[in-house]
């Protein structure tokens, strides 16, 4: 018995994406990390905006919460400015704009909802 729940707990620690747990991504992962940004910054600059467009993701992190939260570390470009931020996405594609993307960036903190 002591056999199995140690196998269990260590399949637990060793798993990706772990409910509620926090992986920081890099290949495949960060890819999609990266594709999930760019559709949101793309989908908020054809509507009110902010504009941004990514220079490169510092680092990014996923949790599996309800829904899908990734947390960015970037430098965003907007006009001819480069600036650093944070960004969340939080992913509840169930819901009607169920992405919701937060800049926290030097020049403030801008939150923008949009749909899938």
């Amino acid at each position: 018995m002591k056999i199995i729940f140690v196998f269990g707990l260590a399949l637990t620690f060793v798993s990706a994406d772990i409910v509620g747990g926090i992986t920081e991504l890099s290949g495949d992962d960060l890819k999609e990390a990266e594709v999930t940004l760019n559709k949101s910054l793309s989908k908020l600059a054809s509507g009110d905006g902010p504009n941004y467009k990514l220079g490169k993701i510092i680092k990014a992190t996923r949790q599996i919460v309800a829904g899908t939260k990734y947390v960015y570390d970037v430098e965003l470009i907007e006009g001819s400015k480069t600036k650093v931020c944070n960004v969340v996405i939080v992913s509840q594609p169930w819901l009607e704009n169920g992405i919701e993307v937060t800049f926290n960036c030097p020049d403030g903190q801008v939150v923008k909802r949009h749909s899938v």
